[in-house]
């Protein structure tokens, strides 16, 4: 990756590895985006930057640590990190959405930390693609999304937080991937792909429980047969094993996940 350069405005840094922006126009953007995504308070914001549209992303804590610390932390790493393997995949020919920096907002004791890629215009999540598109499209989406993950992972980057929602299909059907927050450079194993996929499955799942079915059996098995083609790893039998004892250990997640989404509709 190419050095980064810092540009500082105020309480501001930001932090990438081209050419200089207005950092002010930057600031107002974070502050005051065009629009946001769907999602509320915390949603990513879309901004103009250098005459190019941007998507801005803040980093926040998850699980029970965001109710303390919500997006507060004490040094850039995570951020930091996110750019060097999104650069990492780009640089190699992997697809994904062509990063611009990240910013560290200095707070008294703490930082807040945004992230930012160029916006693909008309695209959509692979969640909405599965919820419209036909039979074919969606083998054919399946295969090459497991493609795509077996490559990402021969590329050495490990991703423990993957869903349907990091990745992106254009008008044209071409699949990009976003959000690598946590993922990060390992020599990744058949135990790796195997909990990679687990993680894709909780996803489904759960967004079934909660909103209907997006995908069903054909497509798992689809992906999954696309892996072991490209892997020579016998991975179907060993997830077939646990099912039901991940199926257990999700269940009450997802109870509680449909309370908490009730009392949201209220």
């Amino acid at each position: 990756m190419a050095k980064l350069k810092r540009q500082r405005e105020g309480r501001y840094t930001f932090v990438h590895r081209g050419e200089p922006v207005d950092v002010r126009e930057l600031v107002a953007g974070i502050q005051r985006p065009a629009r946001r995504f769907p999602g509320g308070r915390g949603a990513p914001g879309v901004f103009e930057l250098g005459g190019r549209t941007v998507v801005c992303r803040q980093y926040l804590h998850g699980g029970w640590l965001r109710g303390v610390t919500g997006g507060n932390f004490l040094g850039e790493d995570r951020a930091l990190r996110e750019l060097e393997v999104t650069a990492y995949l780009e640089e190699r020919g992997f697809p994904v959405i062509s990063p611009v920096g990240y910013v560290v907002e200095k707070q008294a004791s703490s930082r807040k930390l945004y992230f930012l890629s160029f916006f693909l215009p008309d695209a959509r999540d692979l969640m909405t693609y599965f919820a419209s598109a036909g039979t074919r499209e969606r083998l054919r989406m399946a295969k090459r999304l497991a493609a795509a993950l077996f490559e990402m992972g021969r590329l050495g980057v490990y991703h423990p937080d993957l869903h349907l929602r990091n990745a992106l299909v254009t008008p044209a059907g071409e699949l990009f991937f976003l959000d690598f927050d946590k993922a990060y450079r390992k020599e990744v194993a058949s135990a790796d792909y195997e909990r990679m996929f687990w993680r894709l499955d909780r996803f489904v799942r759960k967004y079934a429980a909660l909103f209907g079915r997006p995908i069903d059996d054909r497509e798992r098995l689809i992906f999954l047969r696309t892996y072991e083609r490209l892997s020579g790893d016998r991975i179907m039998e060993r997830m077939a094993q646990k099912r039901d004892k991940m199926d257990r250990t999700s269940k009450l997640g997802w109870t509680i996940d449909r309370m908490l989404y009730r009392q949201r509709g209220k």
